[in-house]
């Protein structure tokens, strides 16, 4: 009978930090700096790091080049730093997303000649910057259109100073009703402003005069107030790009910003709901849910992004995305995955913030700043969400797997690892369930098959996430059911088996067949079975103490 209460074994690892959980309070609101700084009719300053400053000097000095060459008052550049580097910055956040806009020029055609004209400096001159050869561009990469991935225009990329920056010109969009793909021409600051899926993305730094551009005359103070709403009529910008609701649930998420309510309720209209489907790929909105699991303010806007997701109605994003399922099954159970999913995405909005805050489980793993992976963070929510289907499978071709799996998968488009792992976790609830309660009968061997071995690094956050449900179901006895898990956890280390997923048998196949002296066949797997099971039986045992045990034993 090997359960016991741990009370001490694991005091220093098993609580979230107080500084995480410090961080964790700060962030369930984030501060917005620039509301006080912000001052109706009135351009704010930026303060630019020392390699931003030497990057914006770099592009100074060669626009100012270029420019005092031209003619032609329309072949003359001006540069703007544009998007999301802007917003951050007045954030008093760390940005290194700098994107350059460029007018009257493509931004392949400008690194072009930003190279051309620093390898004239250096063969002149010598000069180098303070990076060494940091004024000097060894690479260009274009990024051509992909609008699978909302790349509407080549991009050309370079690196200075150890950033990667991207130029690409100003631009005007022109969607047609079936496509999220758009005609594109090049656009003036404003139409490229008038574009972009929220005011206070669509802010711009002038190069030229060291000023911030609000050309839509509504960024800068729903900056200020955290607003996000559409430059132009909400209903319009959905319809053309329904990829941008989810980018709007994400920066809300993110930032702890509020979308403004016309916006809101644009994104609950059936026919944006119907361009979401038809018009994105799944590999894009897969990119923003990702963003939303892995957020800025951890469990806190995670859960802000999931019940906007549910308030507008977009459970969907979790579903089965474009796997080609039958017909028949669609028909039966296309409502009830649905309709799962919203219920599961309440439950961790109602409960999940006070099962953390019981502060009896360590649910590092999953929120920890530092301990925890993206793809745990994703893991956990995703097996929460898609729980109901549990060991519940769907034939997709010749091949049948569990329908979390493809809903992961296919669905919000994470690596095939990641969509096994949330599919070994919700098949195997109802044993794990059963398990827990029956461990105290439990011989070393068994604890570490039933729990640590099938899961191997993951065994941690499967229990984690089983308790989680447990305690959906029956809010009022978490306590009893967290400490019943950690219970287990606590065993488990107690034990030494945690990496027991790890272990090497003493006696390798060719060892086996050469003691035995019989040649391979179906005997082999289940004899190292065995001998695996002994060898955690008896923690310290040598690979002599395995061979005369294997003496005892008669072998089939």
């Amino acid at each position: 009978m090997l359960f016991r209460s741990l009370r001490n074994s694991r005091c220093l690892t098993i609580r979230i930090s107080k500084t995480t959980k410090h961080l964790l309070s700060i962030n369930s609101k984030m501060n917005n700096p620039y509301t006080s700084k912000h001052v109706p009719g009135v351009i704010p300053d930026i303060q630019l790091d020392k390699t931003e400053s030497q990057v914006v000097n770099l592009l100074k000095s060669y626009t100012q080049a270029h420019n005092s060459q031209t003619e032609d008052p329309n072949d003359r550049i001006t540069l703007r730093i544009t998007g999301g580097w802007v917003r951050d910055k007045l954030l008093n956040q760390p940005s290194h997303d700098i994107d350059i806009g460029i007018d009257n020029c493509s931004g392949e055609s400008f690194v072009n000649g930003l190279k051309q004209w620093l390898d004239a400096k250096s063969d002149v001159d010598g000069r180098r910057g303070d990076d060494g050869d940091a004024e000097k561009i060894n690479s260009i990469h274009k990024i051509k259109k992909n609008p699978d991935k909302s790349k509407h225009l080549e991009t050309c990329t370079t690196k200075l100073f150890g950033l990667d920056i991207d130029f690409v010109n100003l631009r005007s969009e022109l969607y047609t009703e079936d496509s999220r793909i758009p005609t594109i021409t090049t656009g003036t600051p404003d139409e490229d402003a008038h574009r972009r899926d929220a005011t206070l993305n669509a802010l711009f730094f002038n190069l030229e005069t060291m000023k911030v551009e609000d050309y839509t005359k509504k960024g800068l103070e729903d900056l200020s107030k955290g607003i996000l709403r559409t430059p132009l009529e909400p209903t319009k910008t959905f319809l053309d790009d329904p990829l941008r609701c989810l980018r709007l649930i994400r920066f809300a998420s993110n930032y702890g910003f509020k979308i403004e309510q016309a916006t809101l309720d644009a994104m609950k209209r059936d026919d944006i709901h119907k361009a979401l489907e038809t018009k994105i790929s799944r590999e894009r909105i897969g990119v923003e849910v990702k963003k939303m699991l892995v957020n800025k303010r951890w469990v806190y806007g995670t859960l802000d992004a999931l019940a906007l997701i549910r308030e507008v109605n977009f459970p969907n994003v979790f579903g089965l995305g474009d796997t080609k399922v039958p017909d028949e099954w669609l028909s039966n159970n296309k409502k009830r995955l649905i309709s799962d999913i919203s219920q599961n995405i309440d439950s961790l909005n109602k409960y999940l913030i006070d099962i953390i805050d019981s502060n009896i489980m360590n649910f590092s793993k999953v929120i920890d700043i530092q301990d925890s992976s993206d793809n745990d963070k994703i893991l956990f929510y995703s097996s929460i969400i898609l729980n109901h289907w549990r060991d519940m499978k769907v034939k997709v071709g010749k091949r049948d797997n569990y329908v979390s799996f493809f809903c992961v998968l296919n669905g919000i488009k994470m690596p095939l690892k990641l969509a096994d792992n949330v599919a070994l976790v919700t098949s195997q609830i109802e044993r794990i369930r059963t398990d827990v309660g029956g461990i105290r009968g439990f011989t070393r061997s068994e604890i570490a098959r039933r729990f640590v071995l099938p899961f191997q690094d993951k065994w941690e956050i499967n229990l984690l996430i089983n308790s989680c449900l447990e305690c959906f179901e029956a809010p009022d006895q978490s306590t009893t059911i967290l400490n019943r898990y950690e219970g287990v956890i606590k065993t488990v280390y107690d034990l030494k088996l945690e990496e027991s997923f790890k272990e090497q048998i003493l006696l390798n196949g060719k060892e086996l067949m050469k003691i035995i002296n019989k040649k391979p066949g179906p005997w082999l797997k289940p004899l190292n079975e065995r001998l695996f099971q002994w060898q955690l039986d008896h923690p310290g045992a040598t690979r002599e103490d395995m061979v005369g045990y294997l003496s005892t034993i008669s072998i089939e």
